[in-house]
């Protein structure tokens, strides 16, 4: 019998009255989840997409699980009532006890699952009375101890901590693998995974679900790294991800027993450490999981939470996130399948939100892309020697061989390399004539990454170097050389010739400078060849200075990572502002993923904007008639017309003005030549660095605010720190200007081969479309940064005339295109006069 579905309601609970598209939105959202597909949602800015998500997707999970339940209980009592019926009929006994068998078994199957049900949410109504307590607040912040002064050591011949050695056996060997049977005794509710680039944009959502009704009713947890929650000093101090990872695993061990003989003496005194982590207590982390279950908070709530109790936020939240409803995390923590798993992410299911999702393609390739340098083989190589040599006896005998088959390949990638030192330039590779040319294709790269992550070979190598710098570490046999030179003494005095020992090879002259953990790359580095020779390519970076030669793996086909997701998943979302175009979604995407057509739904709305409140306008020429093409031969001509054109702006328009240039070095010339021209208003640059953000944003909206200010120029950069997921609205973005078209260094090795490559898959042409895209995507995200609200206004100039062209117009937003005028620079102006005047008229 086929599963009764749920209808979209007709009403849905929202902070407010919404617009119609808001409701057609939540309806396909609710819809698409329903019937398990995959939904590809168009919303553009300013028609409150986020919201419409959080309602539309809650409302939904609410309205499944009151059905499954009722669903269980309706299908029990109907069992039940069968079975009385059947017991009682005598005509065939056989077939009606058969019957009677097969109805008990699902009776019994379904009254499990009713108990696992009931023995859930008496769980979470434990947690919901914490949200009455208040917080233990202590009366001061733990503070850290240096570590150095509490270790303290006892005598030890060697020195040698166990944990820096491998075991004898293999962890897959030892461990006990959890059955099927064990995960399944509890009960597993449906869970919302919503996804986006910034943990900013993800506490937009935490924003808006506090908004809705559901504030009350829903757990919402937010995941992020140990960099990002961290909150003892100590650790965090250290910046680099993975050093807080491998430092706060550190601080978890506990102290091993010293070993005794039959007799109960100790044969062997341990290394003592007091050393610990204050914040990874078990009954502190209980505390913050569930009040994390009773409020609903972003990041830094967490964090404040996790120091008030003194409880250790990160392992607090991945906690929560077992009996959250809705769990917030960023792209990588879902996109990347070794986070997603060490995170605890179960897909089945399961709804995947992804928001943001423009770039998500970009995304996969990104995360997946791998560089290793010389300078990370080189030490790599070291350290491995230094390791081995240390600890040789120790190893078992697979251990052992394993560590010399990687010894092996490292040594052949440092060899290829060195041979490249001779030039510059860039070579692309097969991943198969890659391993033929290096002579590691007899290596099994899946048996060696797979050791290399069970027994945490990276993390050993690490400590160990830091125990024992290589160069000391080289010295460490001394003895036993001393011996061999002893005995080669004695041979030389049999004969007339004397026995010399073999030549160490030169140092290299280059002083290669230390790199922390560069085994981490070589194994990350190495996983890259286990993929599909196909979907993936190796750029080798040729330079006659060393430790500029570096590997690349490219990835060309991120989609072949986006199949687990879509396997496993009960229905995914990818939506976005502007996801155009579909196809794009539809084929690479999903498709290629594995993806059944006929379970694709598209979804595209209209922006709630009135037309009259965006002019959008092509402009193809300057003040003095000369033609605008930002072309990369042309666009250092074109001084004289941005400065003309810029300064027209200022004198027209009231408010902001947000500039986009193509490239960082271009906007840097551009400053050059205008940073001495009084615009009459401030100006002010997008920043170095993404911490100085906020305080120029808080700088150049107080200019525009100022009493008498006629507002204020931003200068920004196409894919830069301000042309994404920022808000310009109302007076701080009355006008958007986009110089020219950011394509991408059609020349670039890595192009070359993506376009390539497409052109082989999806036919002659696919190559170009897609380097179009990507251009088009990163300029429609700058003209979604203004007109954000139903009441706002803005012009929007495109200063090149490379934007009058069909294929380019077509890739602009629909609710730009409604308007969208190709204009000279006089007709421009005077559009804008008009335009500004009019809504000054109806202000």
């Amino acid at each position: 019998m086929e599963e009764k579905k749920l209808i979209p309601p007709e009403e849905f609970d929202f902070p407010f009255t919404p617009y119609d598209i808001q409701v057609k939105f939540m309806k396909s959202l609710y819809y698409t989840l329903e019937n398990g597909k995959l939904g590809i949602f168009e919303s553009p800015t300013g028609t409150g997409k986020s919201l419409n998500i959080i309602c539309g997707a809650i409302r939904w999970l609410k309205d499944r699980q009151h059905f499954e339940k009722e669903n269980l209980i309706e299908t029990l009592t109907k069992l039940i009532k069968e079975k009385d019926i059947l017991s009682k009929d005598t005509n065939d006994w056989l077939s009606s006890q058969s019957k009677e068998i097969e109805m008990n078994y699902k009776i019994n199957a379904l009254k499990l699952k009713e108990s696992k049900i009931i023995e859930y949410e008496n769980k979470i109504k434990q947690i919901k009375k914490f949200k009455n307590t208040k917080l233990n607040k202590p009366k001061f912040f733990i503070k850290m101890k240096n570590i150095e002064n509490v270790e303290q050591f006892l005598e030890h011949e060697d020195d040698i901590d166990d944990d820096d050695i491998l075991p004898k056996e293999s962890i897959s060997e030892n461990k006990e693998g959890i059955s099927d049977d064990e995960t399944s005794n509890t009960y597993e509710p449906i869970k919302i995974y919503i996804c986006s680039r910034t943990h900013s944009q993800l506490a937009q959502f935490v924003g808006e679900i506090v908004k809705t009704s559901f504030k009350s009713n829903i757990r919402v947890v937010s995941l992020a790294s140990r960099q990002t929650f961290c909150i003892n000093p100590d650790v965090s101090k250290l910046k680099n991800m993975a050093l807080i990872n491998e430092r706060c695993l550190d601080l978890q061990k506990k102290t091993p027993k010293p070993k005794t003989d039959a007799d109960g003496k100790v044969t062997k005194k341990l290394k003592v450490s007091t050393s610990y982590c204050p914040f990874f207590k078990q009954s502190a982390i209980e505390e913050l999981s569930n009040y994390a279950l009773t409020e609903v908070q972003d990041v830094e709530d967490l964090i404040s939470s996790g120091k008030e109790l003194n409880a250790c936020p990160y392992y607090g939240s991945r906690k929560a996130a077992e009996d959250a409803e809705v769990v917030l995390i960023p792209y990588n923590t879902l996109l990347h399948k070794a986070t997603r798993e060490a995170n605890g992410i179960k897909l089945e299911n399961n709804i995947v939100i992804i928001d943001e999702a423009h770039n998500i393609l970009e995304a996969l390739a990104q995360m997946y892309n791998s560089d290793l340098s010389y300078a990370q083989i080189y030490h790599a190589s070291h350290q491995m020697k230094a390791y081995k040599k240390k600890f040789s006896t120790r190893f078992s005998a697979k251990n052992l061989l394993m560590i010399n088959q990687l010894i092996f390949v490292i040594n052949q990638l440092l060899q290829a390399l060195e041979k490249c030192c001779t030039e510059n330039g860039t070579r692309i590779s097969t991943l198969e004539n890659f391993v033929l040319e290096t002579h590691i294709d007899n290596y099994n790269m899946f048996k060696l990454t797979k050791f290399c992550k069970e027994c945490r070979l990276a993390q050993k190598i690490r400590s160990f170097a830091m125990k024992y710098p290589v160069e000391e570490a080289v010295k460490e046999k001394k003895g036993i050389d001393g011996v061999r030179e002893f005995l080669a003494t004695i041979q030389s005095k049999k004969g007339p010739e004397k026995i010399k020992k073999p030549e160490e090879p030169p140092e290299p002259k280059t002083v290669v400078p230390p790199i922390s953990n560069p085994l981490l790359a070589v194994i990350s580095f190495l996983e890259c060849l286990t993929y599909s020779y196909e979907d993936g390519r190796i750029l080798l970076r040729k330079s006659k200075n060393k430790l500029e030669c570096k590997f690349q793996f490219l990835l060309l086909n991120p989609s072949a990572n986006f199949s687990d997701i879509v396997k496993k998943a009960r229905s995914i979302i990818v939506a976005g502002g502007t996801m155009q175009p579909i196809s794009e979604f539809r084929d690479r995407l999903f498709i290629n993923a594995g993806a059944d057509p006929d379970r694709i739904l598209e979804f595209s709305c209209d922006h709630i904007v009135p037309p009259d409140h965006i002019l959008p306008i092509i402009v193809t020429k300057g003040q003095k008639n000369e033609n605008l093409l930002f072309n990369f031969e042309n666009r250092m001509l074109m001084g004289n017309s941005v400065k003309g054109i810029l300064l027209e702006t200022c004198r027209l328009v009231i408010g902001g003005i947000v500039v986009f240039f193509p490239s960082y070095n271009y906007e840097n010339w551009i400053w050059g030549q205008v940073e001495k021209i009084n615009f009459g208003r401030k100006v002010f640059r997008e920043p170095q660095t993404s911490g100085q953000v906020d305080a120029v944003l808080e700088k150049y909206a107080e200019a525009i605010n100022s009493p008498g200010s006629k507002g204020a120029l931003l200068f920004s950069v196409v894919g830069g720190k301000l042309s994404e997921g920022l808000n310009f609205s109302d007076d701080l973005g009355r006008c958007v200007i986009v110089v020219g078209l950011p394509y991408s260094n059609i020349t670039a090795a890595d192009l070359k081969e993506k376009m390539n490559y497409l052109d082989k898959i999806e036919g002659q042409g696919a190559g170009q479309k897609y380097y179009e895209n990507q251009c088009m995507k990163a300029v429609n995200q700058c003209i979604g940064r203004a007109v954000r609200h139903i009441n706002d206004y803005a012009t929007v100039l495109l200063l090149d005339e490379r934007y009058s062209r069909a294929t380019v117009k077509t890739a602009l937003p629909n609710w730009i295109k409604k308007s969208l005028k190709i204009s000279n620079y006089e007709e421009t102006f005077i559009a804008v006069k008009k335009f500004f005047e009019e809504r000054k008229k109806k202000g």
